[in-house]
């Protein structure tokens, strides 16, 4: 039995422009996914650490009020 018949080169004539748009396609979806959920990470940090850095003190106010 031959080896080289059971390896089909990819020439013009077997070439395929939707399989390769679809594979182009795929790549492009997982990036954009990857970038979102980075994002979104990111969000959630931002959200999580927010309350501290804004955190404000209400004594004094009402003591301004009083006076």
């Amino acid at each position: 039995m031959n080896a080289r018949n059971n390896f089909r080169r990819l020439s013009p004539r077997n070439f395929n422009a939707r399989h390769a748009l679809a594979a182009v396609r795929l790549r492009l979806v997982a990036r954009v996914d990857f970038l979102v959920a980075r994002w979104l990470q990111r969000c959630a940090t931002n959200i999580e650490v927010a309350p501290e850095l804004f955190k404000t003190e209400r004594e004094p106010l009402r003591e301004l009020r009083r006076a």
